[in-house]
C-alpha cells in the first residue's frame, strides 16, 4: 500500500512540474511578443550554460579557472534579462519557474550522485501513509491569524498582566523560537494549562511557521498517537518499527493533549519515554501540550518521563493562564 501511495505522490509531483513547464512556455511567448530581443538573450544564456557544462566535463583540470568567468557572464545576462523585464512591466523573476518546493524543484528528491528524499516528500508520505498528522487547520490557525482581541483584557488571579498581554508575550516568545529554529538551545516546549486557553492554536502556529521554513512536522493528539503505536505493535511489527522510525527522525514532533491517551499497563509509559529520550539524544525538537498540572504529570507518569519533561536545560515550560475562551465565546453568543 505504501509503495502505491508514494507512486501516486510522485505522479502528482510530475503533474506539478508539467503544469509549471507549460505555464513558463506561455510566459515566454508573452514576453517574446512584447520584447523581441529577449528570445535571443535567453538562447545565449542556454548556450552559455551548455558550453560551461561541456567544458567542465571535457576539461575538468580547467574548471577552477573557467567556472568563475562563466558565472560572471551568466550573472551579467541574468541582470540584463531582469532589467528588460522590469522596463516592460514584468516582475524580474517572471521567466523563472515557480516550484512548490524550491529545495527539490518538485521532484521529491535532492542530491546529485546519491538521491535522498526531500523533506517535502517525507512530510507527504507521513501524512498519506499513516494519516497521523493533524494539519488541516494550519491555513486558519497560524501566527498571521493570531488575534489578541479574543483574549480577555482582564487580570487572571495572581497575575500582574492581563490575559491578553500575557498571550501577546507568549506569541512573541514563540516567534523568537521559530526565528532561531533549528539552532535553539532548548529543543522541547511544554504547554500546560486548563482547556480553552489557546494551547492547540499556538501549536498549530508553530507547526505552520516551521513547515514554512522547510522542515518536517508531525502534529498528533496523544490519544491517537499511542493508540496507533499499540495496535500497530500487535498487528504488524514491521509497521510498528517504521512508525517509530518516523517519530524518531521527523524534525518536529508535536504531541497535543498529553494525558488523554488510554493507559495500557506500561505500554504507553515505555513508548512515551522512548520517544522523548531518543529525540533528546538526537537533539530533535518535541513540542507537547497538556491540561495536566506539573504535579499531575509527576503522579501520572514515571520519574524518567518527568525528568525529561522538566529538564529546564532542554525544555521551555510555558503555562497558559486565564479564562476558557470557549466558555467566553458561548456566553457572548447567548447574550
Amino acid at each position: 500500500m505504501k509503495d502505491r501511495i508514494i507512486k501516486d505522490i510522485l505522479k502528482e509531483y510530475d503533474s506539478l512540474r508539467l503544469k509549471e513547464k507549460e505555464a513558463l512556455i506561455q510566459k515566454q511567448n508573452e514576453v517574446y511578443a512584447k520584447i523581441p530581443e529577449m528570445e535571443a538573450l535567453q538562447n545565449e544564456l542556454v548556450e552559455l550554460m551548455g558550453t560551461a557544462s561541456r567544458n567542465i566535463i571535457n576539461n575538468p583540470q580547467d574548471a577552477e579557472s573557467t567556472i568563475p568567468y562563466l558565472k560572471k557572464r551568466v550573472r551579467a545576462l541574468r541582470k540584463k534579462e531582469q532589467k528588460l523585464l522590469e522596463e516592460h512591466g514584468f516582475p524580474p523573476d517572471y521567466l523563472l519557474p515557480k516550484y512548490r518546493c524550491p529545495i527539490c524543484q518538485d521532484t521529491g528528491y535532492v542530491g546529485d550522485m546519491i538521491k535522498n528524499r526531500c523533506k517535502c516528500l517525507t512530510q507527504r508520505i507521513l501524512i498519506e501513509t499513516y494519516q497521523l498528522s493533524d494539519m488541516q487547520d494550519l491555513d486558519i490557525q497560524n501566527f498571521q491569524t493570531f488575534n489578541p482581541d479574543v483574549f480577555p483584557n482582564t487580570y487572571p488571579k495572581g497575575s500582574k498582566v492581563t490575559q491578553r498581554e500575557y498571550m501577546v508575550a507568549v506569541k512573541k516568545r514563540l516567534l523568537g523560537y521559530v526565528e532561531h529554529f533549528p539552532n535553539n538551545k532548548r529543543k522541547t516546549i511544554l504547554f500546560t494549562g486548563k482547556t480553552g486557553l489557546g494551547k492547540t492554536f499556538l501549536l498549530n502556529c508553530l507547526a505552520k511557521a516551521i513547515m514554512d521554513k522547510g522542515y518536517t512536522v508531525m502534529r498528533i493528539t496523544s490519544y491517537k498517537l499511542f493508540d496507533r503505536l499499540f495496535f500497530s505493535s500487535l498487528r504488524d511489527k514491521e509497521e510498528s518499527i517504521e512508525l517509530l522510525s518516523y517519530l524518531f527522525d521527523i524534525d518536529v514532533l508535536i504531541i497535543d493533549d498529553l494525558g488523554t491517551e488510554t493507559r495500557r499497563n506500561n505500554y504507553t509509559q515505555e513508548d512515551l519515554f522512548n520517544i522523548l529520550n531518543e529525540r533528546m539524544l538526537t537533539a530533535k525538537h518535541t513540542f507537547l501540550s497538556t491540561n495536566l498540572s506539573l504535579s499531575d504529570i509527576q503522579d501520572r507518569y514515571s520519574d524518567r518521563i518527568a525528568s525529561r519533561l522538566f529538564d529546564t536545560s532542554n525544555t521551555m515550560l510555558i503555562k497558559f493562564i486565564g479564562e476558557d475562551l470557549r466558555i467566553i465565546s458561548k456566553s457572548r453568543q447567548e447574550i
